[in-house]
């Protein structure tokens, strides 16, 4: 065992993950930046993916494996990878997607050349297929220097789509700031909008990291509200408010910005943002959809 945490923790959230798992680790223990522990929180699998786990673990020192007895839920799987680190940096990664070599020394290489009170840097990146084919190239835009966090907060709001940025390295010590991830559906958009009002997010203008889009991914396999919410609090799906996904959501982004700690002028500024952003966003949307309508009808 290690005298000293490593650089850099990545926190591996599974649930039944056997299709891509062999592939993913496989693909994170060739990084060439080496100083980095690999977290496996396995939600209670009911497949292979325990059997591949310990396989892994018994031939690099750098993975630890943890199962849990029961599914404790989607979002509180992620927190407990976060929860068993003790690095400087932390970075969730996704049992399904892929990662080039040079995808962790990207990142880190960045670090010396980000502003002081930087609290994630993530990279633009690929979406590849079932097969592993390149799609497209996205990246969310999040990326932002001011000293205000309300207006870090308000650019997040308007420029988040793809949610590439949730997978950026973060600052251990930012992240324990948050929340983290709330339990319920979209909370990982809340979670880095605290991120950017608790600190800068720098985006890597190169492609390191590759999202795999396929039919089993939970939001593409998992339409209805109802069973969503169960993936986020498994037995206790009555106990969400009886209001839309988006809606908890957006409320839910104005108690963070009360909560965190700002001062009381950035706490106000940040709650006022949270409140009338997505609303602007909603209306932006709306009158898109129309010139849209405008323009067949009218061509």
């Amino acid at each position: 065992m290690r005298a000293t945490p490593p650089a850099v923790t990545l926190g591996l959230p599974v649930y039944n993950g056997e299709k891509y798992l062999t592939h993913a680790l496989t693909r994170l223990l060739q990084q060439d930046y080496e100083d980095f522990d690999l977290i496996i929180t396995d939600n209670a699998s009911t497949d292979g993916t325990q059997e591949i786990c310990r396989r892994f673990a018994e031939r690099d020192p750098r993975i630890r494996y943890y199962r849990n007895a029961t599914n404790i839920g989607l979002a509180a799987n992620h927190n407990r990878a976060f929860e068993l680190s003790q690095s400087k940096y932390f970075k969730w990664v996704a049992y399904d997607d892929d990662f080039p070599p040079g995808m962790l020394s990207g990142l880190v290489a960045a670090i010396p050349s980000c502003p002081p009170r930087v609290s994630v840097v993530y990279a633009q990146c690929e979406f590849i297929d079932d097969a592993g084919r390149t799609l497209w190239v996205g990246s969310d835009r999040v990326s932002k220097d001011s000293p205000w966090p309300h207006k870090r907060l308000s650019h997040f709001l308007r420029n988040v789509s793809v949610s590439n940025s949730m997978y950026g390295l973060i600052r251990s010590d930012i992240l324990r700031k948050t929340r983290l991830h709330g339990l319920f559906p979209i909370s990982d958009h809340v979670l880095v909008a605290e991120l950017a009002m608790l600190g800068v997010l720098v985006e890597v203008q190169e492609p390191l990291l590759r999202i795999r889009q396929h039919s089993g991914r939970t939001f593409t396999a998992t339409k209805d509200p109802r069973a969503l919410r169960e993936l986020y609090r498994p037995g206790k799906v009555d106990e969400f408010p009886p209001i839309g996904l988006r809606t908890h959501m957006e409320l839910e982004l104005i108690r963070s910005a009360t909560k965190l700690p700002l001062d009381l002028r950035d706490k106000i500024l940040c709650t006022a943002t949270a409140m009338v952003e997505p609303q602007v966003n909603n209306l932006r949307t709306v009158l898109g959809r129309y010139r849209r309508k405008l323009l067949r009808e009218n061509p």
